[in-house]
This record gives C-alpha cells, sequence and structure tokens, in this order.
C-alpha cells in the first residue's frame, strides 16, 4: 500500500525520477569534488613548487650565470642585475616553500605570479608560464584548500587581538568569495578566446598571440574548438568540459601530435574539473534552480513539509551509511544521537593504550553533512517509540522531552557492554565503547605505571604491574598486544624505581582459543605472536569474579590485580524494548529479510541492533563493513520505495574478511580462502581502518602519529586525564 508521503512525493511539479536523478548526481559530483579538491590542490601546488625550486636551486648553484642572465636575457630596468638576480632567487627559493607548505601561499603565489609574466614578457614566452601564471595568479584570489597552514591559522588569527589579523584574513576571505569567481571567468574567457583564435575565428597580433596558449589544443578540429569556446565563454558544463579536455589532449600528447608534452595544462584543468566554472556561469545559475526546486540545501526551514520524515537513531558506521544514501534523495532525514561525535571503534584500543588523540578517530556529526541542507542533526537520546503513532520520544532533563514524526524509522543504534548478568563488574573492569571509555582506560593503565613507581610496598608494586584482559576477540587480542608493547618498548627506560618491562599481561579466554571466529591456523599464529610480546594467554577458563584487587578464574584461580578491561561481550541497545519488538538472547531486535523489524513495515534495524541472518543463514558480524552494508542496503530500499520502483532483493551480507593486529608489524587476516598472517597482513590492516576513517583530517593524523610511534618506539598521547 502507498503511503500519503509517498503519494505526495509523486505528486512533485517534476517527476520523481528526475528530481532524484537530478538531486543524487548533483549530490555525488559535489560530494566527490570536495573530498578530491584537497589532493588535487596540494598536487597542483607541488608541481608548481618543484618547477620553480628546480629552477632557483639551478641559479643558486652558479651566481656569476645568475646575474649575467639578470643583466642580459631578461633585465629589470628599474633593478640593478645582481639586485635583479637576487630577488628572482629569492622568489624561486623560498616561494615554492612557502606555496608547498601553504603558508602566506597569497603573498607567495602573487611574487611567482609576477616573475613568471615577467619572463614571458621579456624573456622566451612559452606556453608553460602562460598556463603556471594563470595557476597563481587564482591562488591569489582562492588561496589553498584544506592540506595547508593557511587554512586553520585564518580560524585562529581571525579572532585574535594581533595587530591587523583580522582585516588581513577577512581581506582574503573577501578574495575566495568575491574575487575568485571574477578570476575564474577571465581565465575562462581567456580560454574561450584561445580556442577561437586557435580554430581561425580571428587572427590575433603577434603581442596578442604571446599571451594565449595556443599551442595546448594542438590537433583539434576547429569545429570543436569552437564548440569548446562557446561552452567555456558561457561557463556552461565547465566541469565536464574540462575533463573531455584533459582525455583529448592527453591523448594528442601519447600520439605525438601536441609538440610540447608537459603536465601544466592537466594541473591547470583539474582546478575547473575539482572547483566547477564559478559563480559567475551559466552552471551557477542551473545549480541556483536545482537549490530552489531540486536540492534546498541553503536552509532546513524551506525543505517542503510534505517530504517523507526519515529519522535515523545513531551515527555510527550504519547510520551514517544510511544517511549518505538517503540525502541524496527527496526526503527530509533527522539523524539522532546521543553524542555529536562518530566514533571509529576499531581504533579506540589505540586511545586506551596512548598511541592515539580522541580527536583522531573522531569527527563531528554536524562537519560531515554541512553541505546536505535536508539533514538535520539532534544531539538527544531516545526514550520511547510509538510505532502505531509513528513518534519517537527524546531529550529529558533540562532538554525535556521531545517528539518526532516520522515516516521511516531507521535504527543503528549500536550495542553496549554486557557482564553476562555481572554488571557489579563494570566499575572494576571497564570496556570500550566510547571516547570516554578510552580515556578512562588510558588513564587506568597509565595511572597504574605512576603509582608503582611511587609505591614502597613491593607486592603492590606487583599487583599494579598485572594487566588482566578479559575475552581474547579482535578487540582482546589488540588491546592486550598494545598494553604488552607499552610496557615493554615505551615506557620502558622512562620509570627508575620499576622495570614496565616486567609487568604482566594476561588474557583470559573462557573458550579454548584465542580468536575463536577466525580459523584456527590464523588464532595459532596470534597466540604466537602474543607470546612473542610476553603476553600470557589462559584459555578453557570462565571469569567468576571481578574485584577492586584481583579477579578470579574458576574456583581456584586468583589473579592480584587493580587494572582488569573487559572485551568479553556486548549486548544491543534497548532499541527493542522502546519498539516492543521480539529480540534475541542478546537483545538485538528481529528483522525480516529486508532488514524491517517484524510486523513494523517503516522501521527498520541495523548493525548492531538487528538481529539479521543474512549471511549464509547465519548470524551476520557486528563489524563495522557489515553495518555499513546494512546502511546502504535500507537506502537503496527506501529509495525504490519512495519512486514505486521494485525493490532490492533480500539483505544479503557479503563477507569482506575479518583482521586484527598483535603489536607493530604483526597481525593475521582472514578473507575465506585466501588468509595472511605477519608483517604483511599488518600493512594491509593499517591501510584498511586509515581507509574506513572518516575525513582527510583524521586520516592524515592517525598516519603521522603511526609513523612517529612505529620509528620513535614511542607513544605519543600519555596524559592522565579525567574523561
Amino acid at each position: 500500500m502507498t503511503s500519503a508521503a509517498e503519494m505526495t512525493l509523486q505528486e512533485e511539479r517534476l517527476s520523481p525520477f528526475v528530481r532524484v536523478t537530478l538531486r543524487s548526481w548533483a549530490k555525488l559530483y559535489s560530494g566527490g569534488a570536495e573530498v578530491f579538491w584537497p589532493f588535487t590542490d596540494l598536487i597542483v601546488r607541488f608541481f608548481l613548487a618543484q618547477a620553480f625550486f628546480r629552477s632557483g636551486l639551478v641559479k643558486a648553484a652558479d651566481w656569476d650565470k645568475a646575474v649575467f642572465l639578470a643583466a642580459n636575457e631578461y633585465p629589470v630596468s628599474w633593478m640593478a642585475p645582481d639586485t635583479a638576480a637576487a630577488v628572482g632567487l629569492s622568489i624561486e627559493l623560498i616561494g615554492p616553500v612557502l606555496l608547498l607548505l601553504g603558508f602566506f601561499t597569497r603573498p607567495a603565489a602573487l611574487a611567482m605570479a609576477v616573475l613568471t609574466i615577467i619572463s614571458q614578457a621579456v624573456y622566451v614566452p612559452t606556453t608553460s608560464n602562460l598556463l603556471i601564471s594563470a595557476m597563481l595568479l587564482w591562488y591569489v584570489f582562492h588561496g589553498p584548500a584544506a592540506f595547508s597552514l593557511d587554512r586553520p591559522l585564518s580560524s585562529g588569527l581571525k579572532d585574535s587581538a594581533l595587530p591587523l589579523a583580522r582585516p588581513v584574513v577577512r581581506f582574503g576571505e573577501f578574495l575566495r568569495e568575491r574575487g575568485a569567481p571574477v578570476a575564474m571567468m577571465v581565465i575562462r574567457l581567456w580560454l574561450a578566446l584561445t580556442l577561437l583564435a586557435f580554430a581561425g575565428v580571428f587572427e590575433p597580433s603577434v603581442a596578442l598571440a604571446t599571451w594565449l596558449p595556443i599551442t595546448i589544443f594542438t590537433g583539434f578540429p576547429d569545429w570543436l574548438a569552437i564548440v569548446f569556446a562557446v561552452l567555456l565563454a558561457t561557463g556552461f558544463a565547465a566541469s565536464v568540459v574540462s575533463y573531455v579536455l584533459v582525455i583529448l589532449i592527453g591523448l594528442f600528447m601519447i600520439v605525438g601530435v601536441h609538440p610540447n608534452i608537459t603536465f601544466y595544462p592537466i594541473l591547470f584543468l583539474a582546478i575547473y574539473e575539482s572547483r566547477g566554472a564559478g559563480s559567475l556561469s551559466l552552471d551557477n545559475l542551473i545549480y541556483a534552480w536545482m537549490e530552489k526546486n531540486i536540492l534546498f540545501d541553503r536552509d532546513y526551514a524551506d525543505i517542503p513539509d510534505h517530504w517523507p520524515h526519515i529519522v535515523v537513531v545513531g551515527a555510527g558506521f550504519g547510520g551514517l551509511a544510511a544517511v549518505a544514501r538517503l540525502k541524496r534523495l527527496p526526503v527530509r532525514i533527522t539523524l539522532i544521537d546521543k553524542r555529536n561525535y562518530h566514533l571509529f571503534q576499531p581504533l579506540l584500543y589505540q586511545i586506551a593504550t596512548a598511541t592515539l588523540n580522541p580527536a583522531d578517530i573522531a569527527t563531528p556529526i554536524r562537519s560531515l553533512f554541512k553541505p546536505d541542507g535536508n539533514v538535520r542533526v539532534v544531539k538527544g537520546e531516545v526514550s520511547a517509540i510509538d510505532a502505531k503513532a509513528k513518534t519517537l520520544t527524546y531529550g529529558g532533563g533540562e532538554l525535556g522531552n521531545q517528539q518526532l514524526v516520522y515516516d521511516k524509522l531507521v535504527l543503528a543504534t549500536g550495542a553496549s557492554h554486557s557482564y553476562f548478568g555481572k554488571d557489579e563488574w563494570g566499575a572494576f573492569a571497564p570496556g570500550l565503547k566510547t571516547v570516554e571509555d578510552g580515556v578512562a582506560v588510558r588513564g587506568s593503565i597509565l595511572e597504574a605505571f605512576e603509582q608503582a613507581e611511587a609505591s614502597n610496598d613491593p607486592e603492590r608494586v606487583k599487583r599494579l604491574l598485572t594487566f588482566v584482559v578479559v575475552g581474547a576477540g579482535p578487540t582482546g587480542v589488540e588491546l592486550a598486544g598494545a598494553i604488552a608493547e607499552l610496557a615493554k618498548i615505551n615506557v620502558e627506560r622512562e620509570f627508575r624505581t620499576i622495570d614496565p618491562s616486567s609487568a604482566r599481561v594476561i588474557l583470559v579466554q573462557s573458550g579454548p582459543r584465542v580468536l575463536p571466529a577466525f580459523p584456527e591456523e590464523l588464532a595459532e599464529k596470534a597466540a604466537a605472536s602474543l607470546e612473542k610480546l610476553g603476553v600470557e594467554i589462559r584459555t578453557g577458563g570462565r571469569v567468576t569474579e571481578i574485584a577492586a584487587r584481583h579477579v578470579m578464574i574458576g574456583d581456584d584461580t586468583k589473579i592480584e590485580t587493580e587494572t582488569v578491561l573487559w572485551a568479553a561481550g556486548v549486548t544491543a541497545s534497548p532499541a527493542g524494548k522502546w519498539l516492543g519488538a521480539e529480540c534475541d538472547r542478546s537483545g538485538r531486535v528481529l528483522v525480516d529479510e529486508w532488514l524491517r523489524v517484524k510486523g513494523q513495515a517503516d522501521v527498520f534495524a541495523i548493525g548492531d541492533t538487528a538481529g539479521s541472518s543474512a549471511w549464509n543463514g547465519d548470524p551476520v558480524p557486528g563489524l563495522a563493513p557489515a553495518a555499513k552494508q546494512a546502511g546502504a542496503y535500507v537506502g537503496r530500499l527506501v529509495e525504490a520505495e519512495l519512486l514505486g520502483k521494485q525493490s532490492p532483493g533480500p539483505f544479503e551480507y557479503k563477507h569482506q574478511g575479518s583482521l586484527a593486529t598483535i603489536g607493530r608489524k604483526s597481525a593475521v587476516a582472514d578473507f575465506g580462502a585466501f588468509k595472511l598472517s605477519g608483517a604483511l597482513a599488518w600493512w594491509l590492516w593499517g591501510v584498511v581502518h586509515v581507509g574506513f576513517l572518516t575525513g582527510a583530517r583524521n586520516r592524515a593524523t592517525v598516519i603521522l602519529n603511526w609513523g612517529w610511534s612505529f620509528f620513535a618506539n614511542h607513544a605519543g598521547v600519555r596524559l592522565i586525564t579525567k574523561s
């Protein structure tokens, strides 16, 4: 049966197919451009910098020749030759460094552009000089992208009390917002004029031809050059035109038609591919029309009320994947989470063991959907759901109870620690699920070393230097290995009255082996790697008691310790109780083949919230890839329903492999028929986890921190703070 929301969606002025297709492509392009532009910008700056720096090094190596060139080849009438040579050399050596770092980018780019333009005017004119000048002048207006020093510094200087700091930063913002679009238009018109001259539409004078990069279009048929000239002049489909030009120029270079094979035309056009034609273009007018009629990304209040309202609870992997797919549709989305950040839980143990900062693996949710006007992010904790009335209650406390009415509901609320009915153990054996948990565990581990150093009681020192990890799944194995490395490598020589390398790390598993979900051969290799690090593995023994100063295994084994970490089990969120739905033994909501909560057609459960048997009849594992696949699947299913298309088949989890690391340069990887262990698996584990991180900043900082930790044998975040 078609709901009222679906009916109103299909009664829009434009057909649902046109609206959804345009919105999806616009979102896909804008999202891709935002992701790749910082990398494109860095590549462009690198090649521009190396061209100047290489020339500067050559001249610095032969100062007499540099002075001779300044006097005879490209003299500057108002400067003495040695002064001109010194100024030019300074620009060629200092400017590239500043440009590459993105530090004082605009002054550096301006100085380099002036030097290039003078060279073009009074020395040998080249097409490369023209393209380099155009790119540098564009940087004068636009400035660098995210991978630069100017961007973070400007945000701080804007509000500082330094003289002239605020007006300088605001002037830079004015250039980016007002000047850059004009620069984009001028450069487009310059290229269009070049194409018309190349096609023979008019005959440029010798002086004008010096300033037109005609040779980059060698090989183009005249009619095609005229078509591209019109498109560039009007700013229509500028990104598409740039991609086509790159392909054609590249092909003509390969076949030898192009007289001067350089990389600069491709770098130059890459700016238009990433940034588009600018605001003074037909493209911008078209986008403005789409914004008003299709995208509605400027203001959430402009979103049509009759667009279906989809509420997603939980900003983990599954919830974000669902929103990422759904945001392209003409729907209103409310994303609710009790925290304001998305956490990459697989690396949480590295916060606990002082390798990474919380900010390295956590991203503010709002920043992820900043350009998506149809996505509203709400920080709040859900307390009740009325499936019949289609309402959700969240808030409480000072906020008071708030209600939302939904058309579709996606529950991606994850899981929490399970102490198997012994909840009192939680006070002595914290688990790892939140940033607060990671910081607290880090504090308890480091505090144990500090108290041991300060203690004169040998028995207490022994107890403090004994760490027990309960549970030998991937989290327990990684945590035990990281604690052993911290003790035996990172802080080994930093204490004077204790020997950190003598610390005992005990991994307790009730089953017969570590990593029970992995093949036995990989589990054995993991155990061998742990033992090489000095970890004591105790299998086949169930923990029966955890207290402030000891752990009992079975009835007769007592381990004296003050630091116990829990990695043994999880339980689903209370989503099943909110719905009054049928759940499995772990509290996961039972769902049908399409991830709908049984008996509730408009409610979906994904990730750790769902009890799904979509993996050859076996339960779907609680892994990030599984949650992401489920979130994307729900997005496709909702899209099909809203458009009245045939629904995709039942959800089927495609296992992409399992990974676990055991200290530095040791890991295990299971991809079914393909299995890896040792250093190669460790590198693969690192690449996969960096790829799964959200945001370029997080990826960059994690790589830097890992590199520092690996090569310096130093854990960087050894701060004991309150969470």
